[in-house]
C-alpha cells in the first residue's frame, strides 16, 4: 500500500469537510515521508520503508475514528450505526403498527412511535453537519413547534387553554401534516413557512451555521413525507377500515396528500431562498471583518 492509498482509507467516510481533509492530509503525508525517507536511509527499500511509515500511524480505520471522534465529539461509526439503528427501529415500528392493526390492537401511542424514531433519526444525521454544541443545542429547539403540532393533534394539547372547546388549534394547522385532511388549509401554508423562515433566522444569528438553520425546513418536509408513508401504510393494507383520530378516510387522504405535496414545493422554495440570502449574508460578514481587521 502506498501513502496516498493509505490516506484514501483514513479519510473514507469520515464526513470531514473538504478543507479538514486537506489539511488533516497535507500533514499527515508530511510525516509519512517524512518517516519514509529516515527509513530509506537506514538502508530500507522504498517499499520496506513505506510499509513501516504506514505501520508506525496505526490503522486507518482507527486513525479515522479519533479524527472523527476530536472533530465531532463522536465517532462517524458510532453517530453512522445510531442512524441506522434509529431508521431501523423508525420502519419496524411502521410495520409493527400495521401488524397490530391487523389483530384489531391500534392507538395513538402506536402511530407516534414511528414519528419519535424518525426524529431521532434525524438530529442523528444533523449531528454530521456540525462541530460546535451551540449548534446542537440549537438542533434540539427544531423539533419543538412539530412536536407540539403531534401533542395538540394527538392529545389536544393547549386546545382549552381560552376556555372555548377545542377553540385554540394554532399548533396544530400550521406544524402538524395530517391538518391538510380536514380543511383546505393552503391558508396556512405561508403562514407556517413564515414563521419558520423566522425560527431559521434565529438559528442562523445563534449558530451562525447555515445548513442548522434551515433544519425546520428540513424537518417540515421530513416530518410530512412521512405522515404520507405512515398513514399511506394503514391505507394500503386496510382500506377505509382503518381508522385515527387525525385521518378521515382514503379519499380525504389522498386529497390532502396533493396540499402536501404542494407544501413541500413552498417550503423547498423557501428554503433555497434563504440558503442563497444567508450565504450572501455569511460572505459580506467576513468581507466586512477582514476589512475591519
Amino acid at each position: 500500500m502506498d501513502i496516498q492509498s493509505y490516506l484514501d482509507q483514513v479519510f473514507k467516510k469520515s464526513f470531514l469537510s473538504g478543507r479538514e481533509r486537506s489539511d488533516l492530509a497535507e500533514e499527515m503525508a508530511s510525516h509519512l515521508h517524512s518517516s519514509k525517507e529516515y527509513h530509506m536511509n537506514e538502508g530500507c527499500t522504498e517499499e520496506q520503508a513505506t510499509t513501516k511509515a504506514i505501520a508506525s500511524f496505526g490503522d486507518p480505520i482507527s486513525i479515522r475514528t479519533k479524527l472523527t471522534q476530536e472533530t465531532y465529539g463522536l465517532s462517524s461509526k458510532l453517530i453512522l450505526q445510531f442512524i441506522t439503528i434509529c431508521l431501523i427501529l423508525y420502519l419496524s415500528s411502521l410495520f409493527t403498527g400495521v401488524a397490530l392493526h391487523y389483530y384489531d390492537v391500534h392507538n395513538r401511542v402506536i402511530e407516534l412511535f414511528p414519528v419519535a424514531f424518525i426524529t431521532l433519526c434525524a438530529l442523528s444525521s444533523a449531528l454530521l453537519l456540525t462541530r460546535k454544541n451551540i449548534d446542537r443545542w440549537c438542533l434540539l429547539s427544531v423539533p419543538i413547534l412539530f412536536g407540539l403540532g403531534y401533542l395538540q393533534a394527538y392529545l389536544g394539547l393547549f386546545k382549552n387553554m381560552f376556555g372555548g372547546l377545542d377553540s385554540f388549534t394554532l399548533f396544530e394547522n400550521l406544524f402538524f401534516s395530517g391538518a391538510y385532511d380536514f380543511s383546505g388549509r393552503s391558508s396556512f401554508m405561508l403562514i407556517g413557512g413564515l414563521i419558520l423562515a423566522v425560527q431559521t433566522l434565529i438559528l442562523f444569528v445563534i449558530s451562525k451555521n447555515i445548513y442548522i438553520s434551515l433544519m425546520p425546513f428540513a424537518f417540515s418536509i421530513l416530518y410530512t413525507v412521512s405522515h404520507m408513508l405512515i398513514f399511506g401504510s394503514y391505507y394500503l393494507f386496510f382500506g377505509d377500515h382503518f381508522s385515527s383520530s387525525v385521518t378521515n378516510g382514503y379519499n380525504v387522504f389522498a386529497a390532502g396528500n396533493i396540499q402536501r405535496l404542494s407544501d413541500i414545493g413552498v417550503k423547498l422554495g423557501m428554503c433555497l431562498v434563504l440558503f442563497f440570502t444567508l450565504s450572501s449574508l455569511k460572505k459580506l460578514i467576513f468581507k466586512s471583518k477582514l476589512q475591519a481587521g
